[in-house]
């Protein structure tokens, strides 16, 4: 959850600090929410995959958003919070997931590596996870594709 906190504050354009990254654990109530939530999402996301794989994709897709309604609203249990993402998600699930495949090549380049350029990989990710969470909330203005720079 630190991690989901930074990059959203980065994302929002705010400071961010290292006590950001442990602020769950100093916070005996925000550690049980976010580790009832990933249990709860974890549980939940398992027992789609039990009818076949594809329901786990579309559910792991349909939860991802749950960190960040959480860190925005801690007074939401953890259910709600995957309910309230489940409900932000539709109509995304599949944009986010092109998204995410926009990445397998960069992935296969970091396996080359030995696993090195996943240093680089794994925060260029959270931090467009993060830009896509303000794009479905409305905190960004949608790219108007007539405004361009004059040549």
């Amino acid at each position: 959850m630190g991690i989901y906190l930074i990059f959203i504050h980065l994302a929002r354009g705010n400071t961010t600090s290292l006590s950001h990254l442990f602020r769950y654990f100093t916070d005996g109530q925000l550690y049980w929410k976010a580790t009832f939530l990933y249990g709860l999402t974890w549980i939940y996301i398992n027992c789609w995959s039990l009818l076949l794989f594809i329901p786990g994709i579309i559910k792991y897709y349909a939860y991802s958003m749950a960190p960040y309604i959480l860190i925005d609203h801690p007074e939401l249990t953890p259910n709600q919070a995957i309910t309230q993402s489940r409900k932000m998600m539709d109509g995304h699930k599949v944009e986010l997931f092109a998204l995410h495949l926009s990445f397998l090549g960069w992935g296969i380049l970091c396996i080359l590596t030995l696993g090195i350029g996943f240093l680089w990989l794994i925060p260029y990710i959270s931090a467009t996870d993060a830009q896509f969470y303000r794009k479905i909330r409305g905190e960004m203005d949608p790219i108007d594709p007539t405004d361009h720079p004059p040549l």
